[in-house]
């Protein structure tokens, strides 16, 4: 066997043990187990029960930051980034499996909500499992974002928004305003300024 196999079977092997301890750890409320969740993201960020990370290697977060119970972040190909004093609230979903999620410091993201970078697309005349749009997604600073909201590709979010419970959100939101709806629309301007 050459050396290069080797080599890849024992990166194999680190990452199967990796696994096994993060399994062990991922539903254990102790402190302990919390201490060990952030050790083994390579993150600053409290990472509560059930949260789940398929790349730790394309994954940031800033000091202060925390992921819930049971976030997933579905980041194979693509990054997500934290920034500091950031949240996502329980059982929020990210599929950047392609692409780029960014959240900047001070984000409060309510519980249920979906932020998708990259999905299946229609386009006319073709089949919807073979069509995909990959779109970054930028969430600026100071920003609430309410529960069970998603947030399509390809959307920015300025500095100090509020975006209310149950939102779609797709495109640019400007800053200083306050926005609600399926679709979402601006519901008041210059709120922070």
């Amino acid at each position: 066997m050459s050396m290069k196999r080797i080599i890849r079977r024992l990166g194999y092997l680190r990452a199967f043990a990796r696994e096994c301890f993060v399994s062990e750890s991922r539903n254990n409320s102790s402190s302990l187990a919390s201490a060990c969740r952030r050790r083994l993201y390579r993150t600053p960020c409290e990472v509560d029960t059930g949260v789940f990370i398929t790349n730790i290697d394309n994954f940031s977060s800033g000091a202060e930051s925390c992921l819930y119970h049971a976030c997933y972040i579905l980041n194979h190909h693509g990054r997500f980034t934290m920034g500091r004093r950031s949240h996502m609230g329980a059982f929020c979903y990210v599929n950047v499996c392609y692409g780029t999620v960014s959240i900047g410091d001070d984000v409060a993201i309510g519980p249920g909500t979906k932020v998708i970078a990259h999905s299946n697309h229609y386009l006319p005349g073709r089949k919807v499992t073979e069509e995909r749009i990959t779109a970054d997604v930028v969430i600026g600073n100071n920003i609430f974002i309410g529960a069970n909201c998603v947030i399509l590709p390809g959307t920015v979010i300025r500095d100090n928004v509020v975006v209310g419970a149950g939102s779609i959100v797709k495109g640019e939101l400007e800053s200083n305003t306050i926005y609600a709806g399926a679709p979402c629309r601006k519901i008041k301007s210059g709120w922070y300024e």
